[in-house]
C-alpha cells in the first residue's frame, strides 16, 4: 500500500468562491400604486359572489307571488329617457281621425271626371296627325352626299294620278289582240293541237338517215390516225365521238317507241 505524504501546500477554500462585490445588486420588482385598491376591491367581490352568486345584490324586495303583474301596471321599459313629446298637427293639412264623408267622396270623384284626360286626347291627336314627309334631296356623287333640291327642280311627276300606271294605248292593243285571238278561235271551232303525228314511213325514213349518218361518221371516226399528237387532233376525235353516241341514242329512241309526236317550235313560241 503506497502513502502520498503532502509535506508542502498552500491551499485555502475560501478563495475559491466569490467575493460579494463580483454579485450586481438587482433593482427592486415593480409595484402598482394601484395594488393595495385592487385588494380591497377583490375581497369585497369575494363576499358578493359566496353571499348572492352571480346575480348581485337584490336591490329592492321580491314581489309578492299572490299581487302578479297586470296589464299596464309595469314600469316603461324608458325610464332612463325622457317620454317623447307630442306632435301637434300641422294647421295646413288634414287632421288623421278625420275621415271622409260620402259628399266628399262624390265631389272628389265628380272633379276627377270633369278634369280633362291629356292621355288620351294626345293619343287620339297623334293618330289624326299626317306623317311627316322627308327633305327632298338629290344624291351628287357615287359615295352618296346629298343636297336638298330647290322648289323649281323637284320632281313633280311622281306625285301625279297617272304615274306608275299603264299608258291608254298599250291598253287598246292588248283588247285588240285578245279579240283577235277570240275570233280566230271562234272561226276554226276547235282549236288545232301543237304537236304533230309521225307516220311509219317517215319513222323509217329517219331511222334510214340516222343510220346513213352513223355509218358515215363511223369511216369518218376509223380513218383517223393512230396517234393524236396535236391538239387539232385531239379535238376532232371527241367530236367524232359524241356525235357517234348522240345518234346511237337517237337511233335507240325511234326503235324503242312507235309513236311518235313531234313539237313544232314557231308554234309554240
Amino acid at each position: 500500500m503506497s502513502v502520498i505524504l503532502i509535506t508542502k501546500h498552500d491551499e485555502n477554500i475560501y478563495n475559491i468562491t466569490k467575493s460579494q462585490a463580483d454579485f450586481k445588486q438587482k433593482s427592486p420588482p415593480y409595484k402598482s400604486k394601484f395594488r393595495d385598491k385592487t385588494k380591497e376591491i377583490h375581497k369585497d367581490y369575494k363576499k358578493c359572489v359566496k353571499l348572492h352568486a352571480t346575480m348581485g345584490r337584490p336591490e329592492e324586495d321580491p314581489p309578492d307571488p299572490a299581487n302578479f303583474l297586470r296589464k299596464h301596471t309595469g314600469k316603461p321599459s324608458y325610464t332612463h329617457c325622457k317620454p317623447p313629446k307630442e306632435s301637434k298637427p300641422c294647421e295646413h293639412l288634414p287632421h288623421r281621425d278625420k275621415v271622409p264623408t260620402l259628399e266628399e267622396i262624390a265631389k272628389v270623384e265628380n272633379q276627377q271626371k270633369e278634369e280633362k284626360n291629356f292621355v288620351h286626347d294626345n293619343i287620339q291627336n297623334i293618330t289624326k296627325m299626317k306623317a311627316k314627309e322627308p327633305v327632298p334631296k338629290v344624291v351628287v356623287d357615287r359615295v352618296g352626299t346629298s343636297k336638298p333640291l330647290k322648289p323649281s327642280l323637284e320632281p313633280v311627276y311622281i306625285k301625279l294620278p297617272r304615274f306608275g300606271r299603264t299608258p291608254k294605248y298599250l291598253v287598246r292593243f292588248i283588247q285588240a289582240k285578245e279579240k283577235e285571238y277570240q275570233m280566230k278561235k271562234d272561226a276554226s271551232g276547235v282549236q288545232q293541237p301543237l304537236c304533230k303525228y309521225i307516220t311509219r314511213d317517215e319513222r323509217e325514213k329517219l331511222l334510214n338517215g340516222l343510220k346513213q349518218n352513223w355509218e358515215e361518221l363511223q369511216k369518218q371516226y376509223q380513218g383517223l390516225p393512230i396517234l393524236t399528237d396535236t391538239i387539232p387532233k385531239k379535238i376532232r376525235k371527241s367530236k367524232i365521238e359524241s356525235d357517234l353516241k348522240q345518234l346511237e341514242k337517237d337511233i335507240v329512241l325511234l326503235e324503242r317507241h312507235p309513236y311518235i309526236y313531234v313539237y313544232d317550235d314557231s308554234d309554240t313560241s
